[in-house]
């Protein structure tokens, strides 16, 4: 009848360990939930950020296009003008 006792003893304290291992793991997978949750939003919020720095970035290379596009419109207004002397004082020669 002792070892019957001493088997059941050694069984409750395995079954004690294992439920000890159980609450352990439940508290595990609770943060690790918390942790899945967290990480989801910050994946949203980079992607967010992404967005608004991609729309920076289209904004800034329309800015620095500006003077690029500015000086291409002088340098075609002073070769229209240059061209337009130039056949002006052509006809003026052969006429004249």
């Amino acid at each position: 009848m002792e070892d019957a006792q001493i088997v059941l003893e050694r069984h409750e304290q395995k079954i004690n360990a294992l439920e000890k291992d159980i609450i352990s793991l439940r508290d595990v997978q609770t943060e690790i939930r918390s942790m899945n949750k967290t990480l989801i939003t910050l994946a949203a919020e980079l992607k967010h950020t992404n967005q608004h720095l991609e729309r920076h970035e289209r904004k800034l290379e329309e800015i620095d296009n500006q003077p690029k596009n500015r000086l291409n419109q002088i340098i075609t207004a002073i070769i229209a003008a240059i061209s337009g002397g130039v056949i002006t004082y052509i006809i003026s020669l052969i006429g004249g």
